[in-house]
C-alpha cells in the first residue's frame, strides 16, 4: 500500500497528485480519479521480472545428467540431428563429411577451451555460427554442465571425432596468449577422466566405451587438426599432468 498522502491546503489534492493534475490538464487530457491515482503509482520494477536461469539462459528442457558431478543436463539442440527441429539425437554410427556408417564407441576424452572468459553456456545453448556444442562445459569454479547426453555425438572436434569422443569446453579464465584455467578447472578435467574410465570394457548411456587412461585416449583439439591452437598454451603443457591426477582418482578413489 502507498504511504498516506499530506493534503495541499490550497487545493485538497496532494502535492505529486495536483502536479499530475496540472500536468495532464495543461496537454489537453481528461483526468480521472482513477488516472490520477495511476498516474502517481510507481510501475513495478525490473526486479519482478523473472530472472534468467544462469544455468539454463535459453530455457531448454533439461534431464538428469549422465554425469553424476555435472549441475545440470540440457538438450542443447545441437545435440540433435536437425539443429532447427531437434527431435532425433544425432547417433554415434554415422562419421566423417561422407557420412559412413561405423560402430559406435566411445575411446577418446578431447579437452578444448572457449578462447574467451566470458561465460559461453548462451551460445552454446542455440544452434550457434561455429556449430559447436560439447560434452560438457566447465566453468571457472569447476561446475559441469552437461549440454549433450554422452551417448549422443557432439558437435565440437570434427566429424571424423566427435562419432568416437566425449568433449569438454573449458572456460578460460585469461585470455590470449596463455589462456589459462583454474585449479578448479583442472581437477575436474581429471574427475571427469577418471569417471570415463570406470565405464571401460562396458556401455555408457548405451555406447560402448573402450578408454584407458592415457595420453592416447585423453587429448586436446590441436592433437585432432593442425589447424587450431585450442585448447591454449597453458592446458596443453598440463596434459600430462591432468592425466596423472586422473589416474590417481581412479585408482585410490573410485575402484
Amino acid at each position: 500500500m502507498p504511504d498516506p498522502q499530506t493534503p495541499d491546503s490550497a487545493s485538497g489534492y496532494s502535492g505529486p497528485t495536483r502536479r499530475s493534475f496540472l500536468i495532464a490538464a495543461g496537454a489537453g487530457v481528461t483526468v480521472t480519479a482513477a488516472g490520477i491515482w495511476l498516474a502517481t503509482t510507481p510501475e513495478a520494477p525490473d526486479s519482478a521480472m523473472p530472472p534468467l536461469d544462469p544455468d539454463n539462459p535459453r530455457g531448454l528442457a533439461h534431464y538428469d545428467p549422465v554425469y553424476p558431478r555435472a549441475a545440470r543436463g540440457l538438450e542443447a539442440p545441437l545435440g540433435f540431428e536437425n539443429c532447427a527441429n531437434p527431435t532425433a539425437r544425432a547417433r554415434r554410427d554415422i562419421a566423417g563429411s561422407d557420412g559412413h556408417v561405423v560402430t559406435p564407441v566411445i575411446d577418446r576424452f578431447i579437452i578444448h577451451h572457449t578462447g574467451t572468459t566470458n561465460d559461453q553456456l548462451d551460445f552454446l545453448s542455440r544452434c550457434n555460427k561455429r556449430s559447436s556444442a560439447p560434452t560438457f562445459y566447465l566453468r571457472h569454479d569447476g561446475s559441469v554442465i552437461e549440454l549433450i547426453r554422452p551417448g549422443a555425438k557432439p558437435s565440437s572436434t570434427g566429424a571424423d571425432w566427435n562419432w568416437r569422443s566425449v568433449a569438454v569446453e573449458t572456460l578460460a579464465a585469461t585470455g590470449a596468449p596463455e589462456y589459462a584455467v583454474t585449479a578448479e578447472q583442472l581437477e575436474e578435467l581429471s574427475q571427469m577422466i577418471a569417471w570415463l574410465a570406470t565405464f571401460d570394457g562396458k556401455s555408457l548411456d548405451g555406447v560402448p566405451v573402450s578408454f584407458t587412461i592415457d595420453r592416447e585416449h585423453v587429448i586436446t583439439h590441436q592433437e585432432t587438426w593442425s589447424g587450431t591452437e585450442c585448447p591454449g598454451p597453458y592446458l596443453q603443457a598440463r596434459l600430462d599432468d591432468i592425466v596423472a591426477r586422473a589416474r590417481d582418482i581412479f585408482l585410490n578413489e573410485l575402484t
